[in-house]
């Protein structure tokens, strides 16, 4: 804690910075393994490319909720954007939705550094996260998939596929606290 002219501010811990970078970096090897499929999916199946996209929330939101510090799955997203920009299918854009999604989920949890975030939060935030970046994909879906049905399905998987990643982040969080790694 750094006390200047009477005012007092806590800086980002060194080693929540590294995990976030790791795992922000990990998130791009992810991205990497997973872009053939729903470069794919983005074209054939907007549901089902909702439902696999998820994956790319995996490692920013457990950043955030692992270091316990706001701010860290939005700087895990830049991470894995920067790393990714090169074979993304869309480029540099690519790290729009990324940063955008994780900074929806830093948004809705906690504020307070240190603070524990509880279960029913964290998927609170990730069905939060699935409706926004359902609206970020809506521009550029394709004429024949804007129909009632198709919209209605590709919204549910992204709300589905963010819980699921919420439900594994909230399990593997569980683990590390048991294994003394993680609060």
């Amino acid at each position: 804690m750094n006390v200047r002219q009477g005012r007092t501010t806590r800086r980002v811990s060194t080693s929540a910075l590294l995990v976030t970078a790791s795992l922000g970096a990990i998130q791009a090897l992810v991205f990497m393994a997973v872009v053939p499929i729903t470069t794919v999916l983005a074209v054939s199946s907007p549901p089902a490319y909702a439902l696999v996209a998820a994956v790319h929330t995996a490692l920013p939101l457990l950043a955030r909720v692992v270091t316990r510090t706001p701010g860290m799955a939005t700087f895990a997203a830049f991470v894995t954007g920067v790393l990714t920009v090169a074979i993304s299918p869309i480029g540099p854009l690519g790290i729009v939705p990324l940063v955008l999604g994780a900074a929806v989920l830093d948004l809705a949890l906690p504020f307070r550094r240190d603070a524990r975030t509880s279960p029913g939060r964290i998927l609170a935030a990730a069905a939060l996260t699935g409706v926004v970046l359902f609206f970020v994909a809506l521009p550029v879906f394709s004429p024949e998939h804007l129909v009632p049905g198709v919209l209605i399905a590709t919204l549910a998987a992204r709300v589905a596929g963010e819980l699921a990643v919420a439900g594994l982040v909230i399990a593997v969080r569980r683990l590390l606290s048991r294994a003394g790694v993680a609060r």
